[in-house]
């Protein structure tokens, strides 16, 4: 049978609600689900609009650190005007790099769970 695809990403956050509105209000991705089990367990699930691979917020478990997550990556097809977007609604973007293939940037959550912002440029890498 094996595996078929990434589902799920869970990220370590300090506080869910914070993590919440910068994933939602900051970087524009979509609230799938905001679950309250009880006073101790929340599940927060979010995707950028059309994707497949959801990302959730969670209190760190099982050795997790809140913020030790590093190199997700996250396309887009202008990294101009994203970056630009992005940095308009407080997300601390890095300056962008070209490389062969493509122009990146990088940035952090609150908690300093690392990101990658990218372009890639198909017809560079064939």
């Amino acid at each position: 049978m094996g595996i078929s695809r990434v589902d799920t990403v869970s990220i370590p956050v300090s506080d869910q609600s914070q993590a919440l509105l910068f994933y939602r209000d900051a970087l524009g991705f979509e609230l799938i689900r905001d679950h309250h089990a009880d006073n101790h367990k929340r599940w927060i699930q979010l995707a950028p609009k059309g994707a497949e691979t959801t990302i959730s917020l969670v209190i760190p478990f099982g050795g997790m650190k809140a913020g030790s997550v590093q190199g997700l990556v996250v396309q887009t097809d202008d990294i101009h005007t994203t970056h630009s977007e992005l940095t308009g609604r407080g997300v601390p973007l890095s300056e962008i790099v070209t490389i062969i293939g493509g122009r990146f940037a990088t940035f952090a959550d609150p908690d300093g769970n690392g990101w990658v912002l990218i372009e890639t440029n198909t017809h560079m890498l064939a």
